[in-house]
């Protein structure tokens, strides 16, 4: 027996010695990212209720200022909504700011409070001192919280449509994936951001309330961006959700769209996409080696 014992032994390091002699860094680990993200949609799908709340919760966001703005300006948009939007269907107009704007709030809640949950469940220091990529682990929040995203907006899309009788051109759909996707790939580099702060400063709650506050405020999701002041139009259009909101909606209202214009966002979306990226992960990397220095990582 213990001749058998010292043989399994002798195995179990040959076979671990192979591993590591064969292991080499990454700079990406897809296999990683994916498994990842199929964990937190297990978690997230655990009760198949949420779907339906994800995509109603929503919709009583905003309710209220349908409500508001039927009870001061009537049923019908008001002359001067039309004048310095440009359109004259304001719940038209709304559903579809909403419908953009959950990607952005999925991003800022979702892939920084992803680290939180961890440390919750005391697996943040065991996950991080494995040999993956950050960007795996960053990619694989990022994913799950975008198929969310995804499912939430649609759900919220199909309620408004069915509740309030707006309707949308199908000519919109592929440009509006084309202009999701680039700006959903901008918006994980907002995410990562979070992520470091919540690294450095824990309690997510204060901080991603703020951003996610801030935000929803300078994003034309129930005002055109031209009713904000000058200065807060350009920080605006900082914004991937910015140029994603009005882009997607001239195309899905109007119907027709110009192809010099749609160059000019899917451009300034690209450049905001590296830039958010760039700055997400140098932020990212500063937060979690400031926190490893102090022994930080697991702590509350």
């Amino acid at each position: 027996m213990t001749h058998q014992n010292q043989e399994d032994k002798e195995e179990i390091i040959h076979e671990s010695s192979d591993y590591l002699e064969t292991f080499k860094p990454r700079s990406m680990d897809w296999s990683a990212a994916r498994t990842f993200a199929m964990k937190n949609l297990r978690i997230a799908l655990r009760y198949p209720a949420n779907i339906m709340i994800w995509g109603f919760l929503p919709l009583l966001w905003f309710a209220p200022y349908i409500l508001m703005a039927t009870a001061v300006g009537g049923a019908e948009t008001t002359a001067h909504f039309t004048e310095i939007s440009g359109y004259d269907d304001f719940i038209q107009f709304v559903v579809i700011g909403w419908f953009v704007f959950l990607y952005l709030d999925n991003s800022i809640w979702g892939i920084g409070n992803n680290f939180r949950w961890e440390q919750f469940s005391g697996t943040l220091e065991p996950l991080f001192s494995t040999p993956v990529p950050r960007i795996s682990i960053l990619l694989g929040a990022a994913f799950s919280d975008s198929i969310q995203g995804t499912i939430q907006a649609l759900i919220l899309l199909m309620l408004s449509m069915g509740l309030f009788g707006v309707s949308y051109a199908l000519t919109a759909i592929a440009p509006t994936i084309i202009v999701l996707l680039i700006m959903v790939i901008g918006l994980y580099g907002f995410g990562f951001m979070v992520a470091g702060m919540i690294l450095v400063f824990k309690d997510p709650s204060v901080l991603t309330q703020l951003v996610s506050e801030t935000s929803y405020m300078i994003s034309p999701v129930n005002y055109p961006v031209n009713a904000l002041p000058k200065p807060v139009q350009f920080v605006a259009y900082l914004l991937p959700t910015t140029i994603g909101i009005i882009t997607i909606r001239e195309i899905a209202i109007t119907g027709a769209w110009n192809l010099l214009n749609f160059s000019q966002a899917v451009l300034a979306l690209s450049v905001l996409a590296i830039l958010f990226w760039a700055l997400g992960l140098a932020s990212f990397k500063f937060a979690e080696n400031w926190t490893k220095q102090r022994g930080h990582m697991g702590g509350f």
